[in-house]
């Protein structure tokens, strides 16, 4: 993981990914965007995260943990446990 606190990859489009980027932003909770396709070792970590082996756009990575469409809510917790 890089310095930021949180790494949402992304599906260019996605309404969630941006719905929840917009809440983060607002929240001034810092993180970066990343498409699937820029992070091919990233992508295959959240297909083998995922239950089906899908890439959820938004999945947000905290500490080393998974979140697939999550809340802002579930966020913060996620970083406030790390």
């Amino acid at each position: 993981m890089t310095d930021e606190a949180v790494t949402v990859y992304v599906e260019p489009g996605c309404p969630f990914a941006a719905k929840l980027r917009t809440k983060m932003v607002l929240a001034r909770v810092p993180h970066r965007a990343v498409r699937f396709a820029d992070d091919p070792e990233g992508a295959a970590a959240v297909r083998a995260h995922h239950p089906e082996g899908f890439e959820v756009s938004p999945t947000v990575v905290v500490g080393g943990g998974y979140l697939t469409n999550p809340s802002l809510r579930e966020v913060r917790e996620a970083m406030a446990a790390r």
